[in-house]
């Protein structure tokens, strides 16, 4: 089917078949759609409280689910679970650093060996 202008328009199957066959490449899109559970204000107020305590006490959780509307399990799920992403964040940080500093330090070691023979 035409437009009026001449270029075809695609049913949804069609469009997904596209897709199929003609990947976005990954530098432009992973394949992962971002999916937020909780509204960006509440994910702002609770990333403000994580920044001054990531390890907020019980009494501290129900006044931060009463601010934002959620349950105090799900105030604690979130803290857990950053807690949990910001842990995984830096160990990757860690052995990249890791791995940057002993491929740096293996060629110039090699250079150093190659410049005395």
């Amino acid at each position: 089917m035409k437009n009026q202008i001449g270029f075809c328009i695609l049913g949804e199957v069609d469009k997904y078949r596209v897709r199929k066959k003609y990947p976005y490449p990954p530098t432009i899109w992973d394949g992962e759609e971002k999916s937020h559970c909780f509204k960006e204000g509440t994910r702002s107020l609770l990333r403000e409280y994580y920044l001054e305590d990531p390890y907020p006490n019980p009494l501290k959780k129900r006044q931060l689910a009463q601010s934002t509307g959620l349950s105090a399990i799900q105030v604690a799920n979130w803290f857990k679970n950053r807690r949990q992403r910001d842990r995984a964040a830096q160990t990757k940080n860690r052995q990249l650093c890791h791995l940057s500093i002993h491929s740096h330090s293996s060629s110039s070691s090699s250079t150093q060996s190659s410049s005395t023979t």
